[in-house]
């Protein structure tokens, strides 16, 4: 007996560390897998991010090539006025510089024709004495010599004014040479004058030309800084726009909501009249809805609350994407400094992507506004959603919406907001940050 029950139960731990083995296996099988599409999923959104990415990058290239452009040109035509400034100073200088050494010659021309003038004037003297007396003088004053010392004397002199006249000839030719160089430096002076005037002509014609650029340039940042903040103030136009729309809206359909309830109860009362005549009068009085035919009642709606509430946290987002381009709450430009509030998040999507409803509940109402475009309201209860910026709208007012259902498909490339989808949570009257209530990325 004893064996036989030590062989049973050896079988049953072998049957139960067996079926504990195949568990255990299919556990592990299973949870592999699971991290394979997890895996999966993760690589196919990295691979949608990266081609948005892509996209996003050429196009801000293209926004910063356009305003790194304006910047750097501003830049480069400031360094660039500044050193033809510079240049027209220099060549300035230069002229000064010309112009007296135009000055110094035509001194030194004037000076050198005055001596050369003495010179020839003193030559003309001597050819007139030498061409008066000729060979026949100079003969017959050695002739009349008196003695030889005289003649030595006399002959001396002669020798010396042929001498001082070859000199003097010689002295107006180097003279004459000499002025005629200084002529030809004053001309090269001219030269270099008239070049340095064109070039400084030319110089203020471009300073001009660029000052004139640089002018566009500065009333183009003006122009772009001023467009900016005419953005700003529409945006926060916009952004009041919306705040008060959405708030006239919640009050309107609460308004409605009231009188339908107020409605169902009077017809409530009047099915109970005992009188047959004025009961049909009173049913049919209280019988046409005041709002829409599919009227969300009460308790309905409280179920869309209480599950709204309960998913803080773990809604699905409404389009197939988690990156936020534009926050919620204050949103300071980088560039200018100014400072606006986002009343939700703009969600980067696909153009034309499905827009799904993040939780149950009904569409109160669906109206344009300018900075959203077509805006899509979800009541749920005392909790609201709008789904902006839309491409197309698949709802009408009144369609109740489940989780996940598709209500429309987000912004394009024409879109007010471009590719992305304008998401907003509301309680009440009060904004709340939606990717407090999403599902963490």
């Amino acid at each position: 007996m004893k064996a036989k029950s030590c062989i049973r139960f050896i079988g049953v731990l072998i049957l139960t560390l067996l079926m504990g083995a195949e568990s255990f296996a299919q556990t592990y099988q299973e949870k592999r897998e699971e991290l394979l599409k997890r895996q999966e999923n993760t690589r196919a959104e990295i691979n949608v991010l990266e081609a948005r990415i892509k996209n996003y990058q050429q196009r801000v290239s293209q926004a910063e090539e356009r305003f790194d452009k304006s910047f750097e040109q501003f830049q480069s035509l400031n360094n660039l006025i500044a050193l033809q400034d510079d240049k027209i100073k220099s060549l300035q200088e230069e002229q000064s510089q010309i112009e007296a050494e135009i000055q110094l010659t035509e001194k030194e021309i004037e000076l050198r024709e005055q001596e050369l003038e003495q010179l020839i004037d003193n030559y003309k003297q001597i050819i007139l004495y030498a061409y008066k007396n000729g060979r026949a003088g100079n003969l017959e004053l050695l002739l009349t010599s008196r003695s030889i010392n005289q003649m030595l004397v006399r002959s001396n002199y002669l020798q010396r004014f042929e001498e001082q006249k070859t000199k003097q000839a010689r002295l107006i030719k180097k003279n004459k040479q000499e002025l005629d160089q200084v002529k030809d430096d004053l001309q090269d002076s001219y030269k270099k004058n008239q070049v340095v005037l064109g070039e400084i002509r030319e110089e203020k014609e471009e300073l001009g030309d660029q000052r004139q650029q640089q002018q566009e340039t500065v009333e183009k940042i003006k122009q772009e800084r001023s467009t900016w903040l005419e953005e700003l103030r529409k945006t926060r136009q916009e952004k009041e726009n919306l705040e008060s729309t959405f708030t006239n809206l919640i009050a309107e359909e609460e308004d409605l909501r009231e009188a339908e309830n107020e409605r169902l109860r009077r017809l409530e009362e009047a099915r109970n009249i005992a009188d047959a005549a004025r009961r049909a009068d009173e049913v049919e009085k209280y019988s046409r809805p005041i709002v829409r035919e599919n009227f969300v009642s009460d308790e309905v709606l409280l179920t869309y609350e209480n599950a709204f509430a309960q998913a803080k946290g773990s809604l699905p987002w409404p389009v197939n994407s988690k990156t936020v381009a534009k926050k919620f709450g204050r949103v300071r430009n980088p560039l200018y400094g100014t400072v606006t509030e986002h009343p939700g998040i703009d969600i980067v999507a696909d153009a034309a992507s499905p827009v799904k409803s993040v939780s149950d509940g009904y569409v109160f109402r669906i109206q344009p506004l300018p900075g959203y475009g077509d805006v899509v309201f979800v009541k749920h209860g005392s909790y609201y959603t709008a789904y902006g910026n839309l491409s197309r709208v698949d709802v009408e007012v009144g369609s109740i919406l489940a989780r996940g259902q598709q209500l429309g498909l987000s912004g394009t490339s024409q879109s007010e907001l471009g590719e992305v989808i304008f998401f907003l949570v509301r309680q009440g009257n009060e904004n709340l940050n939606p990717e407090n209530w999403l599902t963490s990325k």
